[in-house]
């Protein structure tokens, strides 16, 4: 038992550090986890010298080059499986490492990103993130997203399901400002969301409880 609180401590440091150290995690990409060796030519999939995959997508399986920072497959972000690959599997099975929910959200928030990057802004693609951001709890960014979001892509048919996010990105913000005691600000993010929705009775009592007009 103690061994395996010792091993899940090692585990953590070492994501913990490696995300303190991006260069590192970059570092990793063309020097085999397998006998350490470098590899010059990043065009390979394999390690020459004892055949080891080197850049393999843990999201979808997909055996990438070397030199590929997102998957070719599935777009998700190639750093976290490079750091993940230096884990055995059974530890990566036993601690269900990037299956938790919010694993799940960021790999597809990451996709989202080299998506627009590759084949620019669509409609589909940021709503998808508007909503990916609300599931997460990042009322801000998914507030502010969904505004552009409206201004860009004012006939757009997900405006409906923009809306809902916004509104509740909107009434959380009010209820974060009130526990504040910042009222005046609260007001206007609740105000802000009952513009938008006037039936939404959590922000109709939140901003009475602001000292607004229900």
């Amino acid at each position: 038992m103690k061994k395996n609180v010792f091993g899940i401590l090692a585990i953590v440091v070492v994501l913990f550090s490696f995300s303190l150290v991006c260069d590192v995690v970059w570092a990793l990409k063309n020097v085999c986890p397998e006998c350490c060796k470098m590899v010059k030519d990043q065009d390979l999939t394999q390690c020459p010298f004892c055949g080891k995959v080197m850049n393999k997508c843990l999201i979808c399986g997909q055996i990438n080059p070397i030199k590929n920072d997102h998957c070719a497959s599935c777009s998700a972000s190639l750093a976290e499986s490079r750091v993940s690959r230096t884990i055995s599997r059974d530890i990566r099975e036993e601690l269900k490492l990037g299956e938790s929910d919010r694993s799940k959200i960021e790999v597809e928030l990451q996709q989202i990103e080299q998506k627009v990057l590759e084949t620019g802004i669509t409609p589909e693609l940021v709503a998808r993130q508007v909503e990916l951001l609300t599931l997460m709890g990042w009322w801000s960014l998914a507030n502010t997203t969904a505004n552009t979001f409206s201004q860009q892509f004012p006939k757009a048919e997900q405006n409906a399901r923009m809306s809902i996010c916004r509104v509740i990105a909107l009434r959380n913000l009010g209820f974060l400002a009130l526990q504040e005691n910042h009222n005046e600000i609260a007001i206007g993010y609740l105000k802000t969301a009952l513009s938008i929705d006037p039936k939404d009775s959590k922000a109709q009592n939140l901003l009475e409880m602001a000292g607004g007009t229900k």
